[in-house]
């Protein structure tokens, strides 16, 4: 565990959803903390490094969902940039519930949210010297057999095999770091949506091996 023992000389936000804040299926009890991929990022990373968890259940990019309010990502960021400021690097893992809103958007549009907040963070954050923060772009993995939820967004599953793609498009874009979760690990088979223990603890080692560099580590 993080001894505490040293000042943490670069600071790392993990912006997501319930994927991120440790949902459990099928109840939803919450991983803990060393357990959860921000968690093992810590570890993996060491105390030279603050990695700070802001994962909240039924976040979307950059939609109002009318059942949940206040999950739209894009409103949330500003206040967490400026209150988390300096930031050396910020990781998004977003767009899982876009895909179940009555609007039903694709894969591409939750893309295109993500990337539109990959442009605020340039435009509204400063890390250390005042430059903007790293920014590593993680696409979800596809769903799995998604049970009632089939009901809630019958188009969910076969539109999130298109995550892959779309984000790879979206980064490229942008000219920022992707990793693509799909290429290490899939949905649980339990509810089709979120992640087992086990595959919490490879996205944690797969993100700060693509970190570890953008950080200078």
């Amino acid at each position: 565990m993080v001894s505490g023992r040293t000042t943490p000389t670069r600071t790392v936000l993990c912006f997501g959803d319930s994927n991120t804040w440790g949902h459990l299926p099928p109840d939803g009890v919450r991983i803990g903390r060393w357990k959860r991929w921000p968690g093992v990022l810590q570890l993996e990373l060491g105390d030279d490094v603050y990695v700070i968890e802001e994962g909240l259940r039924g976040r979307t990019t950059v939609f109002e969902d009318p059942f949940t309010p206040g999950r739209n990502g894009l409103a949330a960021l500003p206040m967490l940039l400026e209150t988390h400021a300096p930031l050396d690097a910020v990781v998004i893992l977003l767009g899982t519930n876009d895909l179940f809103l009555p609007e039903h958007p694709n894969a591409y549009q939750a893309a295109v949210g993500v990337g539109a907040m990959v442009e605020l963070v340039r435009a509204r954050a400063g890390g250390q010297g005042e430059a903007p923060p790293a920014i590593l772009v993680v696409a979800p993995p596809p769903l799995g057999p998604i049970g009632p939820w089939e009901a809630v967004s019958p188009s969910a599953r076969q539109a999130s095999a298109a995550f892959g793609e779309a984000f790879r498009w979206i980064t490229g874009e942008l000219g920022v770091s992707l990793v693509d979760l799909g290429e290490h690990i899939a949905s649980s088979p339990v509810d089709g949506i979120h992640f087992e223990v086990v595959d919490h603890a490879v996205v944690g080692r797969v993100v700060t091996d693509a970190l570890r560099p953008m950080l200078g580590l």
